[in-house]
């Protein structure tokens, strides 16, 4: 049986496989650590399971021919940086954690390798197929309706108050919000490449206003930036001059209040220029921490001998905010130097491919995340879906069909 035969709800499917991948990295029951772990790991064996399962029943026929691998140096870096954190157990500060965050980020791989081969088979034998795109923006507005609906029913669980409680941020204690932040932008960057393919309609418009509004409630700064970055490359990449023109109007209009409302809150200039106190504990994690194990780090996703690093000048934590300064300290000068490679593979696979819908989508994809990876848990830092969607990218150009 191959895809030809397969039902046309496929693409739907695939759709719900992707939404229930994410919400596996939601903390679904804050009041209960033990179950929030045990449904984590449920949900991401039972979609990697499923996907497994999918593609070996509907792909049988055509996978010896349907792919080739493009570009396999992104790939082969990346397995680099898990290989060193796997041998990195052997001296981390503590071996159980250090193996749990491998066989997490390492799961990950798994699943977007599978998922991403039985998207290509669907797609390569449907006449009006869903692309990716369009999968993950149906996928995170579903989500963003999820946290809507939520908020309206039991504001207390979903909001999370910070400023002494003068201000009420989405994400709760069910997802940071920075981090819901940073999917609903992935969610808009994806419907502006739908706009870029000439795709419209009612649902992607939809789409992008839930993104939105989820985006203003969780006032997230970064997740903001990261917005209008996209937002304005592909106005540009449009060449509407209509558009362009009420782009800029709309943002004369609208930043004062964002400034006001978002960028410093309470007025706390001071609290945005160490970037909410991150400044001085990177600046502590380097002289204090790094210094100390330059050469191999304190083991996969260990940034100190303790379960926390205390900072003098800033606070305790058991993780830097910041994804480059956390491979540094876990992996020591080696682990960073890898990704550093990886990384520039990465850039170059996607300069030469051939595929303009891929490489856009890329970009629009690797702004947020890049962002997000300068404050929070990041693509290379403790298991989170900001690194399922970089290892999304890599893939993207390291398997092909044959037929592109």
């Amino acid at each position: 049986m191959n895809l030809k035969k397969a039902k046309d709800g496929l693409g739907l499917i695939l759709i719900a496989i992707l939404t229930i991948r994410i919400c596996s990295y939601f903390t679904l029951f804050p009041d209960s650590i033990g179950i929030t772990r045990v449904v984590k790991i449920f949900l991401r064996l039972a979609v990697t399971g499923l996907s497994a399962l999918i593609y070996f029943r509907l792909g049988t026929y055509i996978t010896r021919s349907a792919f080739v691998v493009h570009n396999k140096l992104p790939f082969l870096a990346y397995t680099a940086y898990l290989f060193l954190g796997l041998i990195s157990i052997s001296w981390s500060s503590s071996m159980g954690y250090s193996l749990l965050q491998w066989v997490m980020v390492t799961e990950s791989l798994v699943f977007v390798v599978i998922y991403y081969r039985l998207f290509l088979l669907y797609y390569s034998q449907r006449e009006k197929p869903i692309d990716f795109a369009s999968m993950f923006a149906y996928a995170t507005g579903l989500i963003s309706l999820g946290f809507l609906l939520g908020l309206m029913s039991n504001p207390d669980l979903y909001y999370r108050q910070t400023h002494g409680g003068e201000v009420s941020r989405l994400g709760g204690f069910i997802i940071n919000p920075n981090e819901l932040g940073m999917l609903v932008v992935l969610g808009a960057g994806c419907i502006f490449q739908n706009f870029l393919d000439r795709k419209f309609g009612f649902p992607r418009w939809a789409t992008l206003v839930l993104c939105v509004v989820v985006l203003l409630l969780t006032q997230s700064r970064s997740s903001l930036g990261a917005f209008f970055i996209i937002g304005i490359i592909a106005v540009l990449k449009s060449k509407n001059i209509r558009l362009q023109a009420a782009t800029v109007l709309g943002g004369i209009l609208v930043i004062p209040i964002l400034l006001d409302k978002i960028i410093f809150k309470q007025g706390n200039v001071e609290e945005v220029m160490s970037m909410t106190g991150r400044l001085p504990f990177w600046k502590d994690l380097i002289q204090d921490g790094f210094t100390r194990e330059p050469l191999f780090g304190f083991g996969f996703m260990r940034i100190s001998y303790n379960d926390k690093f205390d900072s003098i000048h800033a606070y305790a934590a058991s993780m830097t905010h910041n994804t480059f300064v956390q491979v540094l300290l876990n992996l020591g000068l080696v682990g960073a130097f890898i990704c550093l490679v990886q990384m520039i593979f990465t850039f170059y696979a996607i300069k030469v491919d051939s595929n303009k819908h891929l490489r856009s989508l890329s970009i629009f994809m690797l702004i947020p995340l890049f962002i997000n990876s300068m404050t929070e848990f990041g693509i290379f830092g403790e298991s989170n879906y900001g690194i399922l969607f970089y290892q999304f990218v890599i893939f993207f150009f390291v398997l092909k069909l044959k037929n592109e």
